[in-house]
């Protein structure tokens, strides 16, 4: 089983991407990158899910922490992917949130970066 951190101050996003992620394992959520930073601090977590624009310390710094600290990243936001790309560390993958919460998209990509760690 994984455990996966969620970072996002939309809690109703979370929650969906929370629920689409019930049978991998445990998830957990935080509402912003700092808060997800000390999260991380104190806790290992095989991949994290972050929104790109918060409040209190973005997804692309909490991108390079986690880059830094070998921990695979999915960023997902509504910004086009063109505009975020740039800032991101280059093995992040990222999605687009309408497709993250409609389909498959989104636990296609957790199980390909989950498949990435344990190889």
């Amino acid at each position: 089983m994984y455990r996966v951190l969620i970072v996002d101050d939309d809690q109703e996003l979370a929650l969906v991407i929370q629920d689409k992620l019930r049978d991998l394992g445990e998830s957990m959520t935080a509402s912003a990158g700092y808060e997800a930073i000390n999260i991380l601090k104190d806790n290992k977590y095989d991949l994290v899910i972050s929104d790109y624009n918060m409040k209190d310390g973005d997804g692309a710094s909490l991108a390079h922490y986690c880059v830094n600290h070998g921990i695979p990243v999915i960023v997902v936001s509504s910004f086009p992917e063109n505009h975020i790309k740039p800032y991101l560390p280059e093995s992040v993958e990222f999605i687009n949130k309408f497709n993250a919460i409609r389909g498959k998209s989104l636990e296609e990509m957790i199980l390909q970066q989950l498949g990435k760690k344990t190889a």
